[in-house]
């Protein structure tokens, strides 16, 4: 629940520790050698089911507060869909789709959470399987026929799967899955590296602008090879959520893909302390399960189908003025930063504040028609909490060993062959020994994570060995 103090804050207090408390994070972003250590995950953003909820899972199963709470968002995002959009202002409306990734190491408890959180989906879907398969004996039958028994019979249709959830699929069922389920849908991936490197190996082709469109829930038109109409989904809604560990960051978001976008619209949920603990005797509260799970099949109940135009939420007073003061705010911090991955990564927090406003309002109640203050005040809570992360998510991934780590062997061994300093040819010479042809030593020396141009011609390897340290 919200602190009940914050009602005797006023807007200008709120705002004031909300633009330090960002500032503060940017700061250890670019000036401090250790990384933020105090980010606790904001449980009371929450309406009460839903943090007490988040609660009982951490002290009976030992999930982290920051997966448990980013999983159920994802989940409700899932629910939500397109059934409901937020009225920014005039010819500006957004929907609540999040991409969300949950770092930690090897045992840290990221997959348990999003199962967890998302069993009553799971469980629906598996219900519209079974009807599925029953519809599409039925059609297969039919399709048998002969023409005269056809004409004899009432026609059957080749049925639509209606599904939310993806695991495992192509980029061609994932548009073909968007576009018959107009609510929109959600990703779930153990391993969010493997995944996203999955999908681009599979099309040759990077998918990150692709994704782009996804997340912003734009008109997209898919041309498929054997198909002459071109795919048109006109309100793409997906989800995303997915873990992996520190150490792979580099993998998943290569500072070479930076500028692309694709990193800066990501929430990550990445806890200070991600040790493995052990497991508690204390049972879960069963209750509280249920009631969670009534909330995510009631809503899917009470909306079974999104209508042409979703239902509209606007503001109110109280919540715009202090959305379009915290906005102001944030346009100092981006202004502060520019032409940084810092100031792109805080611009995107507009949408995110938008969006998680949006997701906590229809979780306090389902049927509101505005955007109340405990919804904004969550929302700059998560706001504080998410950007805190990306931060510190940045840190890793700017970090040349971490990035060294990420590359393919034969590139890690020919990067430590090479002396502190040496020319192109000596580069071009060496790589021979590694199948290295010379365009390809030479677009590696453009990597200005790892080496460092002194003159043309000329380069130094910005990680030197122990010995010549």
């Amino acid at each position: 629940m919200i602190d009940s103090n914050i009602s005797n804050k006023s807007n200008d207090d709120l705002q004031s520790e909300s633009l330090l408390s960002l500032s503060k994070a940017i700061d250890d972003s670019m000036h401090s050698e250790t990384l933020a250590t105090d980010n606790p995950f904001p449980i009371d953003a929450f309406p009460e089911l839903f943090s007490d909820f988040i609660v009982d899972l951490n002290k009976s199963l030992k999930f982290p507060h920051d997966y448990t709470g980013t999983a159920i968002l994802t989940a409700i995002s899932c629910a939500v869909g397109t059934t409901v959009k937020l009225k920014v202002k005039e010819s500006w409306y957004e929907y609540g789709s999040l991409y969300c990734c949950l770092v930690g190491n090897a045992g840290a408890n990221k997959t348990h959470p999003v199962n967890h959180a998302f069993i009553p989906i799971r469980e629906l879907d598996k219900a519209r399987h079974e009807i599925y398969v029953k519809l599409y004996k039925e059609f297969t039958e039919y399709s048998k026929l002969t023409e005269k028994q056809k004409k004899e019979t009432s026609p059957v249709q080749e049925p639509i799967l209606e599904k939310s959830l993806l695991t495992n699929f192509t980029p061609e069922i994932l548009t073909k899955r968007l576009y018959e389920n107009p609510r929109g849908l959600a990703v779930l991936s153990d391993e969010l590296a493997t995944f996203l490197e999955g999908m681009n190996n599979y099309s040759k082709s990077d998918q990150s602008s692709t994704y782009l469109s996804f997340w912003s829930n734009q008109q997209t038109s898919i041309d498929r090879i054997g198909s002459p109409i071109p795919l048109l989904i006109n309100l793409p809604y997906l989800s995303i959520i997915g873990g992996i560990q520190p150490r792979m960051l580099s993998k998943l978001f290569p500072v070479q893909k930076q500028n692309n976008g694709f990193y800066q619209r990501f929430l990550f949920a990445f806890p200070d302390v991600t040790f493995k603990e052990p497991i508690s005797d204390e049972e879960s509260n069963l209750i509280l399960q249920q009631k969670y799970t009534d909330f995510i099949n009631d809503y899917f109940d009470v909306i079974k189908e999104p209508k042409a135009d979703a239902r509209v939420l606007t503001w109110s007073k109280e919540a715009k003025d202090y959305f379009m003061q915290w906005s102001s705010k944030q346009c100092e911090l981006v202004n502060d930063n520019q032409d940084t991955i810092r100031g792109e990564i805080i611009s995107k927090f507009d949408i995110h504040f938008i969006r998680l406003a949006l997701l906590l309002q229809m979780m306090e109640n389902p049927e509101s028609t505005e955007i109340g203050m405990n919804a904004v005040y969550g929302a700059e809570k998560l706001c504080n909490y998410y950007l805190n992360c990306s931060l510190k998510v940045l840190r890793h991934i700017q970090n040349p060993n971490s990035y060294l780590f990420s590359l393919a062997d034969n590139k890690k061994q020919f990067y430590n062959s090479l002396p502190s300093t040496f020319t192109t040819a000596q580069a071009v010479e060496l790589g021979v020994n590694f199948d290295f042809q010379e365009r390809r030593v030479k677009d590696f020396l453009n990597d200005t994570v790892l080496f460092k141009k002194i003159k043309h011609g000329t380069y130094e390897r910005r990680l030197m060995d122990k010995k010549e340290e």
